[in-house]
């Protein structure tokens, strides 16, 4: 394949791509700023269900562990 060929098809595949950007739905400000607000605290609450089901597990083995070979 020439350099040509390889310009034209770069040429035709960034014409694509602009077109298909254009059609893109952004969301707005107030769209992105509330989604990343809902997901930031669905992340903490989940992070600490997970931080207190690690802490009752270890405590629930540890006492298990030390009531079995201590």
């Amino acid at each position: 394949m020439g350099l040509v060929a390889v310009v034209q098809r770069t040429n035709t595949f960034l014409q694509q791509v602009r077109g298909e950007m254009l059609k893109v739905s952004w969301p707005t400000w107030d769209d992105l700023r509330r989604s990343t607000l809902v997901i930031t605290v669905f992340v903490a609450i989940i992070g600490v269900i997970i931080g207190l089901m690690d802490s009752a597990f270890s405590l629930i083995l540890i006492k298990w562990f030390g009531q079995v070979f201590g």
